[in-house]
């Protein structure tokens, strides 16, 4: 791809989040809330349920920048009907995004639990879940190969994506062992900075692998032993209840994204006119009434109308 190309798509890309920084409207108490997680040690997880329309796409644009803004390391998942990720596929895409470099030990054993050859690990490192603690390194050992074999590991995950035939290792016991190697990793990554993990559109998670990110994933960001991760979980799917989570329910901080109401859809055509020959108050606050009734307060619709009213006002 030339250089001229990615400017154009990178371009595009910083115009349409600042296009969805710009629609951001009242959501000051999610934010909030998300500060409180970032900066705080009782919240580590987060879970924001919003329905179609109702902005959620805004809000994680704004927390993705609150962690910019700070330069914390964070990686975004979305999940999709089409690409549906199993627990594999998801630790994979999360290590992409953070950095290779720190999950060396999980990438070695991916590479061996999905290679089509006699591939055989090259790192032992024993990582205790137990009470709460992960030993990071704890008993490592590297023999029968060279520095540049060992470094090579980060840069030759095989991408195959279907168990090898001739291992007989339960997918239970494969699930735990590379979710234990990830975190090791992760635990690694986290020791200098917070690191954020946000997960969009958890509806289309499948159910394995939603009970998987809850009771293997997020289970030791929730019990502390991993103080410096955070989890953000996005979608329609509220927080999983006593029943699940037991006790740590309560550690778990949860916004409802709902409808815009009249003062704020008349703050954002404000915003939106600023520096225009732009509505009156009173012909912006009945503006604002009829919005929220069309509308039902949606902000991607509010949104629309706004901009095709302005439009027609020659004032967009």
């Amino acid at each position: 791809m030339s250089e001229v190309v990615e400017g154009r798509l990178e371009r595009i890309k910083r115009e349409k989040r600042e296009r969805l920084l710009e629609q951001f409207v009242d959501r000051s108490a999610e934010m909030a809330v998300f500060q409180e997680v970032l900066d705080g040690d009782d919240l580590p997880v987060m879970v924001v349920t919003a329905g179609t329309g109702m902005g959620k796409s805004a809000l994680l644009m704004r927390m993705v920048h609150e962690c910019a803004l700070r330069h914390l390391p964070k990686a975004e998942l979305e999940f999709t009907s089409v690409d549906v990720l199993d627990y594999a596929a998801t630790l994979r895409r999360l290590r992409d995004t953070l950095g290779v470099d720190p999950f060396l030990a999980f990438t070695d054993l991916v590479n061996y639990y999905y290679s089509d050859s006699d591939y055989q690990p090259k790192l032992t490192i024993n990582v205790n879940l137990q009470g709460g603690s992960i030993q990071v390194a704890a008993g490592a050992q590297i023999t029968g190969c060279t520095v540049g074999e060992i470094a090579g590991i980060v840069l030759r995950d095989n991408n195959f994506t279907i168990p090898r035939s001739d291992i007989t290792v339960p997918d239970e016991v494969r699930r735990e062992r590379l979710t234990q190697r990830f975190l090791e990793g992760l635990a690694t990554l986290s020791l200098k900075d917070k690191v954020v993990l946000f997960f969009n559109a958890t509806e289309k998670m499948s159910e394995i692998t939603y009970q998987w990110l809850w009771g293997q994933l997020l289970r030791p960001v929730i019990d502390g032993a991993l103080p410096n991760v955070r989890g953000v979980l996005l979608g329609q799917r509220p927080v999983p209840g006593r029943s699940e989570l037991g006790d740590r329910a309560q550690l778990v901080a949860s916004a409802e994204l709902t409808p815009l109401g009249v003062d704020d859809i008349d703050a954002f055509i404000a915003k939106r006119a600023a520096g225009t020959a732009g509505p009156s108050a009173e012909t912006r606050r009945e503006l604002a009434k009829m919005l929220a009734l069309v509308t039902r307060g949606r902000p991607s619709d509010v949104a629309g109308w706004v901009e095709q009213y302005l439009a027609g006002r020659g004032t967009a």
